[in-house]
């Protein structure tokens, strides 16, 4: 009799043990998942940035968005081979929206200065508007490197990140085209 009352607590205690554990780690796992929501949600608003062109042209997100237009940023830098591949694409297709959504290529380099992007921009023949190194707005978006077109749609948030992708002209017309609808 004793060794199946001792059996029992033992049963017991194990179960409570067990339960209180799964508990718990579905009480962190929803946290968890509440925590990782409130990110994508914040992630999810594009920050607002400020930024004048090696042209003179000051283009913000804010004025962009009062505008009523979408926004896509090129991050790039004059040593990247892979937005190299991209910089005719944008060029071919940049004209074909520039009065209905606003494109800015933004450096992610430091020493990528205003002259070394205008000898860029003069050598290469970009059509979109392009600026000096500006890291911190890379960071600010999340981007975690050049060749990244991210999209912002008309109340501010960032409808697409492409990282690291040679894209074509058709490819930048469908997004350029999604952000419009």
């Amino acid at each position: 009799m004793k060794k199946n009352v001792f059996l029992l607590i033992i049963t017991t205690l194990f179960a409570t043990l067990i339960f209180s554990a799964c508990s718990s780690d579905q009480n962190q796992t929803s946290r968890a998942d509440s925590e990782q929501q409130q990110q994508q949600t914040e992630l999810d608003r594009a920050p607002d940035f400020e930024v004048t062109t090696i042209d003179g042209q000051t283009i913000s997100l804010q004025q962009s968005l009062e505008d009523g237009k979408p926004v896509v940023v090129y991050f790039t830098a004059s040593w990247c081979p892979t937005c190299a591949r991209n910089w005719p694409a944008l060029s071919e297709v940049y004209p074909e929206f520039d009065d209905k959504l606003t494109l800015v290529a933004i450096s992610i380099d430091p020493t990528d200065t205003e002259d070394v992007i205008r000898k860029l921009s003069e050598e290469r023949g970009f059509t979109f508007p392009s600026t000096a190194g500006k890291p911190e707005i890379m960071i600010d978006f999340g981007a975690s490197g050049q060749a990244t077109t991210v999209g912002v749609d008309k109340e501010g948030n960032i409808a697409f990140k492409k990282r690291g992708e040679a894209l074509s002209a058709d490819q930048y017309r469908e997004l350029f085209a999604g952000l419009l609808n």
